[in-house]
């Protein structure tokens, strides 16, 4: 599997010595190298274990919700992998695919930036991110409903647990003193999912989401989807589909973070392209590409 991060030039995996503790400099490393290596592999980001994980899960309300729906016997799988990539992933009635509640992956990162975000005399800074290599939330027993249709890529229904997962990213970030969770979502809906807690990096794409999403709310969000990805959503400044473009979108956790979307430069942006443009949908036509494209491809593999 290909991890996101892999793709982005303004990352940069950090050293193993910033991922060592300080008291560890006067120590033999030989003597302890391997030791520190297994805890690591034991433990989600090398630093929580699965008792550990399991009081997040509970304080970020995650557990209470799965009871609702009848989940119980819950169990916690941890791993880091050769390039540093933490997984975690949630059970009920035993560790199997067919048992799989959240599959969670991160990479801890370093965001650069790029100088056009900012004022010419600016000095670039440098944030202390975790990476949302991959996420899943998917119900095993349930199968999609005629009122949440199956979205493009989507392979099970979701558990609706999506707030819940950001306040465990909250109480995650806030122990790690890291500055945010960056994704880059694959697809539209995925970004309008994220969008209750992340904005886009770039304040343009902030402002166009949120136009869309005003001029476009007497349709359905399955519908919407399918406008994007059929190209049938029309900015209608330009009189030019509306293509998504998949770009950081960062959920704040540090103040010097939140000090950047709050600054008057992001809200200048932003709110020039939320005034400035304007979308419809040609429904008519989405809902022929969408038959044609559905009569070669399964919905899974958009």
């Amino acid at each position: 599997m290909k991890f996101k991060s892999e793709k982005l030039k303004n990352f940069q995996i950090p050293e193993l010595s910033q991922m060592l503790d300080s008291e560890l400099s006067e120590i033999e490393i030989g003597d302890v190298l391997g030791n520190i290596a297994r805890t690591r592999r034991n433990s989600f980001l090398g630093r929580f274990s699965k008792s550990d994980l399991f009081e997040i899960l509970k304080e970020a309300g995650v557990l209470d919700e799965l009871r609702k729906d009848g989940f119980e016997d819950f169990s916690i799988a941890v791993e880091i992998d050769d390039t540093m990539v933490s997984y975690m992933k949630l059970y009920s009635g035993g560790e199997s695919p067919a048992n799989l509640l959240i599959d969670l992956r991160l990479t801890e990162n370093k965001f650069i930036p790029e100088k056009r975000f900012f004022p010419l005399d600016f000095e670039i800074p440098t944030y202390d991110m975790i990476f949302i290599e991959w996420l899943s939330l998917q119900n095993p027993r349930k199968g999609f409903a005629g009122n949440k249709p199956q979205l493009p890529g989507q392979m099970k229904p979701g558990l609706g647990l999506l707030k819940n997962c950001f306040n465990m990213m909250y109480i995650v970030g806030k122990e790690i003193t890291k500055d945010g969770f960056m994704d880059i979502p694959d697809h539209f809906h995925g970004a309008v999912m994220y969008s209750r807690k992340f904005k886009f990096f770039n304040p343009v794409q902030e402002g166009i989401l949120h136009a869309m999403l005003r001029d476009l709310r007497k349709y359905s969000f399955y519908d919407i989807t399918w406008g994007m990805l059929t190209e049938t959503v029309i900015d209608t400044y330009k009189n030019k589909p509306q293509k998504y473009e998949p770009s950081e979108q960062i959920f704040q956790v540090s103040p010097r973070m939140k000090k950047y979307y709050t600054s008057i430069a992001y809200k200048t942006v932003y709110l020039r392209y939320y005034h400035r443009k304007k979308f419809k949908l040609d429904y008519d036509e989405m809902v022929k590409r969408r038959g044609e494209i559905l009569k070669s491809r399964s919905i899974e593999e958009l």
